[in-house]
């Protein structure tokens, strides 16, 4: 069954709905949304009529869809997702934890992950990746480090990893899930950027096909879906059971699931299972590959290729900043990045990203190298260098007590109680919880003069 399909059999019988959504199929739209969004978004959406699906408990035409989807992607279990990878990653941790339970972290983690640690009262073990100073960049996760904290704390549960990380950086996912079928550990893996994979292998091995119990990805991120569509699959031969893993969906998914997303994760999912659909991947990562191979021959350009998804373009540039070449590309030649540290800057490409596009930023960084544009920048913007965290109380327990603001410059050593991101990539500075250090103090100086503090 096809909710699209439903949907055109549906708006046949001509019913008179006196239900939710309000606006009635369209009846009414406010002037600046019909402009913005049109009408066929709004004709689409409607709630958990009769004949319609649930998808906190789907039997019909929601259900017949999700068996699609793990068809495609060889899970044991696929959920539809319409409020992102932050509701899966939540949901992921609440069906494998209990409070008190040890879990693995990464530091690289994305900040959905404290959310998970406050609901879950899980006791968080950080495992902080190698980390590349010249690119700035968190890179693979050692092996025997992983091996080594895994014999040190027998009672970890569960592993959460990011892979890819944002840059693209890719861990070895398949000895990774060895390693922790060995301790009995269950592996999450946060694969928002790497939902391309399933329907281009060259660029990527799927998580799903390298042990991992449960990985969560993006739609939009890599895939060219609306805001915010991800899906969450359960590995085949993971012992978490399907059951289990909706009623943890339930706690943090809305009653109310978008039809117009879930049929534009349908949509999506079916046409990159089509000849068709296979033919504009390949053509697209084609299109990357040879943007990639130009550039690479430009003087002075680097481009980071050390085991990383190629969709994710990393680039730097002898004698300037990744803030200096990103702010040169965005005020010279009205081209925006996805992110830039202090060494280097990340293009995201994706299926929307055409050749034109390529074309164009290919000219602007053969002309920005050949012509030595250099700028002065008057901030002081800096990549945070990753320290050990030093967890004074976990998430879960440091979450309603006292706190008050100081000056930063007087914070050292006390228990920070904010959650401080860099985002874009989401990826913490300091959870709630942990130590102020004076790395912290030196790095955040020159973005605030206060920060909230243990009582």
């Amino acid at each position: 069954m096809s909710i699209i399909n439903f949907l055109e059999e549906y708006k046949k019988l001509h019913r008179t709905l006196f239900t939710t959504p309000s606006h009635g199929q369209g009846s009414f739209i406010a002037p600046l949304a019909l402009k913005y969004i049109g009408k066929k978004f709004f004709s689409n959406d409607y709630s958990e009529i009769d004949g319609f699906d649930n998808l906190s408990n789907p039997r019909g035409i929601i259900k017949s869809l999700q068996d699609y989807a793990s068809k495609i992607y060889d899970s044991k279990a696929t959920f539809f997702l319409t409020n992102g990878s932050t509701s899966g990653i939540v949901a992921a941790m609440y069906a494998l934890l209990n409070r008190g339970d040890k879990v693995l972290i990464s530091r690289n983690c994305h900040k959905s992950v404290y959310n998970g640690l406050v609901l879950t009262g899980a006791v968080p073990v950080w495992i902080l990746p190698n980390y590349n100073k010249d690119w700035g960049i968190f890179e693979g996760i050692s092996l025997d480090y992983l091996e080594e904290i895994f014999r040190v704390n027998k009672d970890i549960r569960a592993f959460v990893l990011t892979n890819p990380t944002y840059e693209g950086v890719m861990s070895d996912v398949s000895r990774i899930s060895i390693i922790c079928r060995k301790y009995n550990v269950k592996l999450i893996v946060d694969e928002a950027h790497g939902a391309l994979w399933n329907f281009h292998k060259a660029v990527g091995t799927p998580s799903l096909l390298q042990g991992a119990d449960i990985v969560v990805q993006s739609l939009h991120k890599t895939l060219g879906a609306l805001n915010p569509s991800a899906l969450l699959h359960i590995g085949k031969d993971s012992t978490v059971e399907p059951k289990h893993m909706q009623q943890a969906l339930n706690l943090i998914t809305t009653t109310s699931p978008s039809y117009p997303l879930l049929i534009n994760i349908e949509a999506l999912i079916k046409y990159l299972d089509s000849e068709k659909g296979k033919l504009y991947v390949f053509d697209y990562v084609k299109n990357v590959n040879r943007f990639i191979r130009s550039i690479k021959t430009i003087p002075n350009l680097e481009v980071y290729s050390a085991n990383n998804d190629v969709t994710k373009v990393l680039i730097k540039v002898t004698n300037l900043s990744g803030y200096e070449l990103s702010d040169i590309l965005f005020s010279q030649y009205k081209i925006e990045d996805e992110l830039a540290n202090d060494k280097s800057v990340l293009l995201l490409t994706g299926l929307g990203t055409t050749k034109s596009k390529l074309k164009k930023l290919e000219k602007a960084l053969f002309h920005l190298c050949a012509n030595n544009i250099k700028i002065t920048q008057d901030d002081n913007s800096k990549k945070f260098v990753p320290v050990e965290p030093r967890v004074r109380y976990i998430p879960s327990l440091i979450w309603e007590k006292p706190c008050k603001e100081v000056e930063l410059k007087y914070s050292l050593s006390r228990v920070c109680m904010e959650l401080i991101v860099d985002y874009p990539p989401g990826i913490p500075i300091l959870l709630p919880g942990e130590v102020i250090k004076k790395e912290h103090i030196e790095y955040l100086s020159s973005k605030r003069q206060k920060i909230k503090v243990l009582l």
